[in-house]
Formats: C-alpha cells, structure tokens, sequence
C-alpha cells in the first residue's frame, strides 16, 4: 500500500472513531448519528446546519463534498455516487438513522418535458441492500407530494393553461419512479419515514406545517427548508409518523408562474457568477 493511501484511510479511520466516541459519551438518549445521503442538496445542508446546532453527529455522502463549504468536528464528510453500491457501504456501521436527500438535478429548462428517470428506484435498492447489510434499521426519505398527484407515463399532454397540470405531466417519469422507490421501501422490513413536501422555499421558518396520511395531500403548496430539515431532526428517535408516507404542505399555495421566474432568474445569475470565475490552465 502506497503511503499516502496509507495515511488517507488512517485518518478517515481515525475520525470515524472520535465521531463513535462522541456518540458513546452523549448518553443513550441523545440524538443518533445520522447519516445523510445528499448532503449538498439544498435540504441537506439545511440538516446538517440545524443538526449541528444541536449537538448531533453527522456523517454526510455526496458526489462532491468539497461544495459543502462547512467543517465540523461532528460532521464527517464522504465522496460517492449513489448509483455505485461500493461508495454506500463506508458511511454505515449499523447504528445511523439513514437519512437521503438525493433527487434528480432540477431540469434546466423548467418547460421541458423530462426524460426517463431511474435515480429513485436505483437509490431505494442499492439503500435497502446496504443497510440491511450493515444492520440499519431506520431510514428517512425525501420524496414529493407530486406521487400522489402522478401521471401515468401515456397520459397525453394537457391542454394549455393550467401550468401545475403541465408539470405534472412534464415530470410523469420522474415521479413514476419515485413512487417505485417508495414502494421498494415500504416493503423492505425497515423502519422509515417517507416525506413528501410540497414546493420548497429557501425563506425563514414559518412553523405552518401540516401533514397528511391518507394520500391526498393538497398539491401546490408551499413549505421552508427550515420547517422541513427541523420536522427531520425532531423525528429522529421515534414518533407517529414512522412506518408512514407522509403528505407535508401549507396553507400557502404556489404560485407556478412567479416560481418559474424567480428559478430562471437563478439560474442566470449562477451562469453569470460561472462565466466570471477564473479559467483554470
């Protein structure tokens, strides 16, 4: 073994061993370890600042953490790819409540229609499998109120004028795979907490959430990251909700037009923010 392989597992070794340390000495009624899958994602790193307020020791996995931009001695930061099941098996020792966060990358052209999706159902067995692996037993995921609301794949394209019916039926394929991994994780024996949140905004708490169980969750509304990341963190140890697909919204309805203006306008500012940055040579 090369040396400075050698000293790379060494110190991952190492900080893996202070973060079970840390999780031993908090006492058995403390906060479990959580492992959060998409830790970049905008509600994982709403997870992991509200997490680590409280004290709670994380371990995060995305394709490229350095983006995280956030160094803690309770968070230990992992690089993978969900698709690849060898990347998965590190973060897991059999104690984290497994939290995922990963979806599909926003379409950059929010009128486009959206191709085939396999990320949920892929991320759901390759998940499960870990997990029952290591000896996980509870896992929290994202999904999406637009499950309840999904198309078939050969539903034929809605008239024009009703902007929430057209994305649905923009997204059918995506959602249709979603609802495949909820199905995965419904029936794998685990614990879990299946979250659909309606449209998220990056806004400060409102403290308005509202919940559904029956599968009818009123579509276009809106919720915080903050509310949404806080509802994780309480829920960790246990509550009604487990063993659930849970609609999450508001009273606040969505405005589709106004969000389709403030996305564009986001991402234009982020190409002009790249096109600014320094070539490297």
């Amino acid at each position: 073994m090369k040396r400075r392989t050698f000293i790379a597992l060494a110190g991952a070794f190492a900080a893996l061993k202070a973060l079970r340390l840390r999780a031993a000495e908090a006492g058995h009624d403390a906060s479990p370890v959580i492992a959060l899958f998409g830790a970049t994602a905008r509600s994982g790193r709403e997870i992991i600042r509200q997490g680590l307020e409280r004290g709670c020791i994380i371990k995060g996995f995305a394709r490229t953490p350095s983006k995280l931009g956030i160094e803690h001695e309770n968070l230990t930061l992992f690089k993978g790819d969900i698709y690849e099941r060898h990347t998965i098996d590190p973060v897991l020792e059999g104690h984290e409540v497994v939290v995922s966060m990963i979806g599909a990358p926003a379409p950059e052209d929010p009128s486009a229609e959206i191709g085939p999706v396999d990320i949920y159902s892929v991320m759901g067995e390759n998940l499960i499998a870990a997990m029952k692996q290591k000896g996980n037993t509870r896992l929290i995921m994202a999904s999406s109120t637009g499950v309840e609301h999904r198309m078939d794949i050969d539903s034929p394209k809605p008239p024009p004028g009703d902007l929430t019916e057209r994305w649905r039926w923009l997204a059918r394929r995506l959602y249709h795979d979603m609802w495949r991994m909820e199905e995965m994780i419904a029936s794998s024996g685990l614990d879990y907490m299946l979250l659909r949140p309606g449209f998220m905004v990056e806004e400060p708490a409102r403290h308005n959430l509202k919940f559904n169980t029956t599968g009818n969750t009123p579509g276009a509304r809106v919720i915080t990251y903050e509310d949404f990341a806080a509802f994780i963190l309480d829920n960790l140890n246990g509550g009604d909700y487990w063993n659930r697909a849970l609609g999450m919204y508001s009273d606040t309805v969505m405005d589709p037009a106004a969000e389709i203006e403030k996305f564009l306008a986001r991402q234009k500012a982020a190409q002009e923010a790249a096109a600014q940055e320094p070539k490297s040579r």
